[in-house]
C-alpha cells in the first residue's frame, strides 16, 4: 500500500476525522499509486492516520474514509456503515411515516464518501408501494464497493430496483467513466407519484435532475407554509413544484404561480397540482426566470410571496464571486416583483457559498434595494442529509425567509463600488 504524507502541522484535523485531504495538504507520496486505490494517511513523522482513497487528477487527492482504529478499509466496514444509515432513517428517524421519498445514504455525512442514495416509494398507480432506489457516485474509490453494498441493499430493502444515474461533475473531476444503469430489477420508465408531509409530487428518477427529486427541502417546505394564506405566491425555479404544491395543499395560498424554464419539470408540477386538487389556483410557465422577472419588474407586477429556489450555480471554489453575483441577480429582481411587506424564500445549495456568504449577498441587496429584511426563518438541509462533523463543508444548503419592507417612493437607491464580493473574512 502506498504512502501519502501530509505537510508539517496540517495533520490535526484528519486526525479527529476530516475526509478531504487536498493536494496543498500533502508533502510527499511514497510509493506509486492508481487512481482509486487505497493509500496508508500519515502525518509528517510517519505515523499513521487512517486510510483512504486516492485520485491523481482530483484536487482532494486523498478521501480519508477511515481511520486507523476503524481497523481496514474493505467491504465489510463499508457494508456495516450502510447498515447503520438505513438503521437511522428507518429506527430513528422514521422518515417512512412521513414521507415516501428520503435520503437514505448521504456521503461523507455517513461515512460512505462518494456515494448518495434516495429512496422511493411509489404512491400511485398499479406498482403502488413498490421501493426504488437511486443513487449517484461521485469518488472514483467508492465504485469497487459498489456490488457488495448493492447486495446489502437488495438483501435489507428487497427494492423493486436500484438505478445509477451518472454524475457529469464526477466524471470530470474524478474521472469516474460511468453511465446511468439499473444494477437491480425494472426502473420505472414512466414518471412516479411520491408523497411528502402529506403532499403528492410527480419524479421521474430516469431523467429528472440529479435522482429526480429534492428531498433536502422537506423541512424548509414546512417552515414556509404559515406565510403563504391568502397570498399570491411565484415559485421561481419550481421543479416539479417542491415549494408551490404545498403552499397550496397546506398553506391556503390564493394562487400560485409556477415558473421554470424546463417544460419537462412543468409538466410533473402541473401534474402534481392536479394530484393535488389544487390545479384551478395554479398557473406554470415555461421561461427563463430572470428575464420573467426583469419584465415584471418593468411592468410592475407584483406578488405577496416569492419563493427562488435556483440549481447549484458554484461548483468549484474558483466560481465564487461569478456565483455570488449571479445570486444577487436573482434576489434582486425577485424583491423587485415582491408587495411591499411581503415574503422572500430564498435558498441556495452550493456548497462553497458559505453561510456567511449568502447573507452578505442578502445584505448587499437590502442596501441597494433600500429595503429592510426581517429574517423569520433560518435552514438547512434535512437530517436526512446529515453533517458529520468536523466536515462542515458538507452542511451545503442555505434557506432563508425575510419579511421584505420597502423604501417610500422616490428613494435613490444606494451603488457600492464593485459586484458583491464574500463576507469579509471568509475566504470561500
Amino acid at each position: 500500500m502506498a504512502k501519502v504524507f501530509v505537510q508539517p502541522r496540517k495533520a490535526r484535523p484528519f486526525w479527529f476525522g476530516h475526509p478531504w485531504v487536498f493536494s496543498g495538504a500533502i508533502d510527499r507520496v511514497k510509493g506509486d499509486p492508481r487512481d482509486g486505490s487505497v493509500v496508508e494517511l500519515c502525518d509528517h513523522e510517519g505515523k499513521t492516520i487512517g486510510s483512504g482513497w486516492w485520485n491523481g487528477r482530483s484536487q482532494i487527492r486523498v478521501r480519508l474514509v477511515a481511520l486507523a482504529h476503524e481497523g481496514a478499509l474493505d467491504d465489510a466496514l463499508l457494508v456495516k456503515r450502510l447498515d447503520r444509515a438505513i438503521d437511522l432513517r428507518l429506527d430513528a428517524m422514521r422518515l417512512q411515516e412521513t414521507a415516501s421519498v428520503f435520503r437514505l445514504v448521504h456521503s461523507e455525512g455517513d461515512l460512505l464518501p462518494g456515494l448518495v442514495i434516495d429512496a422511493y416509494r411509489e404512491a400511485a398507480g398499479e406498482t403502488e408501494g413498490a421501493l426504488h432506489l437511486v443513487m449517484q457516485v461521485t469518488a472514483l474509490g467508492m465504485t469497487a464497493h459498489l456490488p457488495a453494498l448493492i447486495a446489502r441493499l437488495v438483501e435489507r430493502l428487497a427494492p423493486a430496483s436500484i438505478t445509477e444515474r451518472a454524475s457529469g461533475y464526477a466524471a470530470e473531476e474524478e474521472g469516474i467513466a460511468r453511465a446511468d444503469a439499473v444494477h437491480h430489477g425494472d426502473a420505472p420508465v414512466h414518471p412516479i407519484c411520491v408523497v411528502e408531509n402529506g403532499v403528492r409530487y410527480w419524479c421521474d428518477i430516469r431523467a429528472g435532475q440529479k435522482t429526480g427529486f429534492f428531498a433536502d427541502q422537506r423541512d424548509n417546505r414546512r417552515a414556509v407554509l404559515p406565510y403563504v394564506k391568502g397570498k399570491s405566491v411565484l415559485d421561481a425555479f419550481c421543479y416539479v413544484g417542491g415549494f408551490g404544491l404545498p403552499a397550496l395543499v397546506h398553506g391556503g395560498a390564493a394562487s400560485v404561480h409556477f415558473l421554470d424554464s424546463s417544460g419537462f419539470a412543468l409538466e410533473l408540477a402541473q401534474r402534481g397540482a392536479a394530484s393535488n386538487g389544487v390545479a384551478e389556483r395554479a398557473t406554470f410557465e415555461d421561461a427563463n426566470v430572470l428575464r420573467v422577472l426583469d419584465r415584471w419588474g418593468r411592468e410592475g407586477r407584483m406578488f405577496g410571496v416569492v419563493m427562488v429556489d435556483p440549481p447549484k450555480l458554484v461548483h468549484r471554489r474558483m466560481e465564487l464571486e461569478k456565483g455570488l453575483r449571479l445570486y444577487h441577480e436573482i434576489n434582486r429582481k425577485a424583491v423587485g416583483v415582491l408587495e411591499d411587506g411581503g415574503i422572500l424564500v430564498t435558498h441556495s445549495c452550493s456548497q462553497h457559498v458559505s453561510e456567511s456568504d449568502f447573507e452578505h449577498m442578502l445584505s448587499t441587496v437590502a442596501k441597494e434595494t433600500g429595503c429592510r429584511f426581517q429574517l423569520l426563518h433560518r435552514g438547512t438541509q434535512g437530517a436526512d442529509h446529515p453533517v458529520m462533523l468536523p466536515h462542515d463543508e458538507s452542511r451545503y444548503l442555505k434557506s432563508r425567509v425575510f419579511r421584505v419592507v420597502k423604501p417610500p417612493e422616490g428613494f435613490v437607491p444606494f451603488r457600492p463600488d464593485g459586484p458583491p464580493r464574500s463576507a469579509p473574512g471568509n475566504d470561500g
